[in-house]
């Protein structure tokens, strides 16, 4: 048996924290559905993308899950210590809302003639 922590941080701030002790060569999926955190109404949409995405890779616009905040796999095995990190997917992308701010600001600077 290794021990290992899993952790989810809900929109409304809520946070969630296991730690459990679950056998040498468990996958990050078996381990999360080990903590039955899959059950519970914040992660509904969670479980619907964990039965999509089993050997997917990461998605910056999907669900995901890390360990240490690194992006992986939800069939990656867990090693002893380690904290699987349950992330919620991304509302707006990054790069567009820094460009959407970058040109509001350019407008507000222009000269006005």
């Amino acid at each position: 048996m290794i021990d290992i922590a899993i952790a989810y941080v809900a929109l409304d701030a809520k946070q969630y924290y296991e730690e459990l002790s679950v056998p040498d060569g468990t996958t990050i999926y078996q381990a999360i559905e080990r903590s039955g955190w899959l059950e519970l109404p914040e992660l509904a949409d969670f479980k619907v993308w964990c039965a999509n995405n089993r050997t997917q890779d990461p998605n910056h616009r999907a669900w995901y899950v890390g360990i240490y905040s690194q992006k992986q796999k939800l069939n990656a095995i867990v090693q002893q210590g380690d904290r699987i990190e349950i992330y919620r997917p991304l509302s707006h992308d990054p790069m567009s809302r820094r460009k959407n701010r970058s040109k509001s600001l350019m407008k507000s600077k222009s000269p006005k003639m």
